[in-house]
């Protein structure tokens, strides 16, 4: 993991933000796009550098959201994100996702 890829995918994920909630499987997409190269070892540690990131810079918080829609379950406070948390949700299962404040 590089420094660089944790700051471009902060950028990535601030930009989708302008437009609603990204999931965490989200930032893993994004790095598979933009970095194919990267293994998925290192993809997995860049997203959970990238969310620390974001969540440290107080502008966005965790949320529960139900799939498919962006009803929010509840505000996930003080939730650490584990294994399952970065993978594709599915049908009517909750997942966790970044907000804007």
């Amino acid at each position: 993991m590089t420094d660089s890829a944790v700051t471009w995918l902060v950028g990535e994920v601030s930009d989708l933000l302008d437009a609603g909630s990204v999931g965490l499987y989200e930032f893993v997409w994004i790095l598979r796009g933009g970095i194919p190269e990267m293994a998925d070892v290192e993809r997995h540690l860049t997203a959970g550098h990238a969310l620390e990131r974001l969540l440290s810079e107080g502008t966005c918080h965790l949320v529960r959201l139900e799939w498919p829609s962006e009803d929010v379950i509840d505000g996930a406070i003080g939730v650490a994100p584990g294994p399952g948390d970065w993978r594709e949700p599915s049908q009517g299962n909750p997942y966790l996702a970044v907000a804007r404040n």
